[in-house]
Protein backbone atom coordinates (compact mmCIF):
# COMPACT_ATOMS: atom_id res chain seq x y z
CA UNK A 1 0.00 0.00 0.00
CA UNK A 2 1.17 3.51 -0.70
CA UNK A 3 1.62 5.98 2.13
CA UNK A 4 -1.50 8.09 1.45
CA UNK A 5 -3.68 5.02 0.98
CA UNK A 6 -2.35 3.48 4.19
CA UNK A 7 -3.01 6.72 6.08
CA UNK A 8 -6.60 6.82 4.75
CA UNK A 9 -7.20 3.22 5.84
CA UNK A 10 -5.77 3.91 9.31
CA UNK A 11 -7.80 7.11 9.73
CA UNK A 12 -10.99 5.26 8.76
CA UNK A 13 -10.10 2.43 11.14
CA UNK A 14 -9.47 4.79 14.06
CA UNK A 15 -12.73 6.64 13.35
CA UNK A 16 -14.61 3.34 13.35
CA UNK A 17 -12.95 2.31 16.61
CA UNK A 18 -13.87 5.58 18.30
CA UNK A 19 -17.50 5.25 17.26
CA UNK A 20 -17.86 1.56 18.08
CA UNK A 21 -16.02 1.74 21.42
CA UNK A 22 -18.13 4.71 22.49
CA UNK A 23 -21.43 3.04 21.63
CA UNK A 24 -20.46 -0.36 23.00
CA UNK A 25 -19.15 1.14 26.25
CA UNK A 26 -22.69 2.24 27.01
CA UNK A 27 -24.28 -0.88 25.54
CA UNK A 28 -22.18 -3.46 27.40
CA UNK A 29 -21.26 -1.36 30.43
CA UNK A 30 -24.26 -2.79 32.26
CA UNK A 31 -23.13 -6.40 31.74
CA UNK A 32 -23.42 -8.16 35.13
CA UNK A 33 -20.21 -10.14 34.69
CA UNK A 34 -17.67 -7.46 33.73
CA UNK A 35 -19.71 -4.36 32.89
CA UNK A 36 -17.66 -1.84 34.84
CA UNK A 37 -14.39 -3.16 33.41
CA UNK A 38 -15.81 -3.14 29.88
CA UNK A 39 -17.08 0.42 30.30
CA UNK A 40 -13.73 1.73 31.57
CA UNK A 41 -11.72 -0.21 28.97
CA UNK A 42 -13.83 0.80 25.97
CA UNK A 43 -13.89 4.46 27.05
CA UNK A 44 -10.10 4.41 27.47
CA UNK A 45 -9.58 2.73 24.09
CA UNK A 46 -11.84 5.30 22.39
CA UNK A 47 -9.81 8.12 23.97
CA UNK A 48 -6.54 6.54 22.85
CA UNK A 49 -7.92 6.10 19.33
CA UNK A 50 -8.58 9.86 19.29
CA UNK A 51 -4.91 10.44 20.15
CA UNK A 52 -3.85 8.13 17.32
CA UNK A 53 -6.21 9.94 14.95
CA UNK A 54 -4.57 13.28 15.77
CA UNK A 55 -1.14 11.74 15.23
CA UNK A 56 -2.22 10.41 11.82
CA UNK A 57 -3.37 13.91 10.91
CA UNK A 58 0.09 15.27 11.72
CA UNK A 59 1.86 12.51 9.79
CA UNK A 60 -0.40 12.95 6.77
CA UNK A 61 -0.26 16.75 7.08
CA UNK A 62 -4.03 17.00 6.80
CA UNK A 63 -6.97 17.14 9.10
CA UNK A 64 -8.88 13.98 9.77
CA UNK A 65 -12.30 15.62 10.10
CA UNK A 66 -13.71 13.15 12.59
CA UNK A 67 -17.41 13.10 13.16
CA UNK A 68 -19.52 10.55 14.97
CA UNK A 69 -20.83 8.01 12.51
CA UNK A 70 -23.66 5.58 12.67
CA UNK A 71 -22.04 2.29 13.54
CA UNK A 72 -23.07 -1.30 13.59
CA UNK A 73 -22.46 -2.71 17.02
CA UNK A 74 -22.13 -6.33 17.96
CA UNK A 75 -25.20 -8.12 19.21
CA UNK A 76 -23.39 -9.63 22.15
CA UNK A 77 -20.39 -8.88 24.28
CA UNK A 78 -18.51 -11.99 23.11
CA UNK A 79 -18.93 -10.96 19.47
CA UNK A 80 -17.83 -7.44 20.38
CA UNK A 81 -14.58 -8.75 21.83
CA UNK A 82 -13.93 -10.95 18.81
CA UNK A 83 -14.46 -7.96 16.52
CA UNK A 84 -12.29 -5.64 18.60
CA UNK A 85 -9.48 -8.19 18.75
CA UNK A 86 -9.60 -8.71 14.98
CA UNK A 87 -9.55 -4.95 14.35
CA UNK A 88 -6.71 -4.46 16.86
CA UNK A 89 -4.61 -7.14 15.14
CA UNK A 90 -5.22 -5.49 11.76
CA UNK A 91 -4.43 -2.07 13.18
CA UNK A 92 -1.09 -3.25 14.60
CA UNK A 93 -0.17 -4.73 11.20
CA UNK A 94 -1.12 -1.50 9.40
CA UNK A 95 0.87 0.65 11.84
CA UNK A 96 3.88 -1.64 11.32
CA UNK A 97 3.52 -1.10 7.56
CA UNK A 98 3.28 2.66 8.14
CA UNK A 99 6.42 2.58 10.29
CA UNK A 100 8.33 1.09 7.34
CA UNK A 101 7.15 3.84 4.98
CA UNK A 102 7.71 6.87 7.22
CA UNK A 103 10.99 8.74 6.77
CA UNK A 104 10.92 11.53 9.37
CA UNK A 105 12.39 10.39 12.71
CA UNK A 106 9.82 12.23 14.85
CA UNK A 107 6.95 10.60 12.96
CA UNK A 108 8.66 7.21 13.05
CA UNK A 109 8.79 7.45 16.84
CA UNK A 110 5.11 8.39 17.08
CA UNK A 111 4.11 5.50 14.83
CA UNK A 112 6.30 3.15 16.87
CA UNK A 113 4.43 4.29 20.00
CA UNK A 114 1.13 3.61 18.18
CA UNK A 115 2.32 0.05 17.45
CA UNK A 116 3.18 -0.42 21.12
CA UNK A 117 -0.21 0.97 22.19
CA UNK A 118 -1.95 -1.30 19.70
CA UNK A 119 -0.19 -4.36 21.07
CA UNK A 120 -1.11 -3.32 24.62
CA UNK A 121 -4.76 -2.87 23.55
CA UNK A 122 -4.73 -6.32 22.01
CA UNK A 123 -3.32 -7.90 25.17
CA UNK A 124 -5.86 -6.13 27.41
CA UNK A 125 -8.76 -7.08 25.14
CA UNK A 126 -7.69 -10.73 25.11
CA UNK A 127 -7.20 -10.71 28.88
CA UNK A 128 -10.64 -9.25 29.60
CA UNK A 129 -12.20 -11.59 27.04
CA UNK A 130 -10.70 -14.58 28.86
CA UNK A 131 -11.90 -13.31 32.25
CA UNK A 132 -15.34 -12.70 30.87
CA UNK A 133 -15.59 -16.15 29.31
CA UNK A 134 -14.64 -17.74 32.64
CA UNK A 135 -17.32 -15.82 34.54
CA UNK A 136 -20.10 -16.67 32.12
CA UNK A 137 -22.17 -19.69 33.02
CA UNK A 138 -22.18 -22.26 30.24
CA UNK A 139 -25.49 -22.35 28.41
CA UNK A 140 -27.24 -25.30 26.87
CA UNK A 141 -25.39 -27.08 24.11
CA UNK A 142 -26.33 -25.90 20.60
CA UNK A 143 -28.49 -28.28 18.59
Amino acid sequence: MKLKELLRVLVASEMEDISVYSVEAELFGADPACGEKILRLFERLAAEARVSLLMLGRVGKQGTGFRQRKTETSRGVEAAFRGHITRAERSVALYCDLHKLIKKPEFKEEVKEAVTRGREHLAVLKELQAVMLKTRAPGPAPR
